[in-house]
């Protein structure tokens, strides 16, 4: 298991705090990342790491300008 890091961020580029999660792959981080980004209903994008390795991002559809 690998230890990820994902950061909630606000549409003014604010990270809101941060979860880590242990989890078996960059595929599994990725799906648990759409989720943080649904629990966290004012955050516009969710980014992961994995040590000092940026794994991706996820971004909201749809937010208000």
């Amino acid at each position: 298991m690998l230890l990820f890091a994902f950061y909630p961020y606000r549409a003014d580029g604010s990270a809101t705090g941060f979860e880590t999660y242990e989890l078996a792959d960059d595929a599994e981080a990725m799906r648990r990342a759409r989720g943080v980004l649904q629990e966290h209903r004012s955050s516009i994008e969710v980014v992961v790491w994995q040590g000092e390795r940026r794994v991706g991002a996820v971004t909201r559809a749809h937010h208000p300008a």
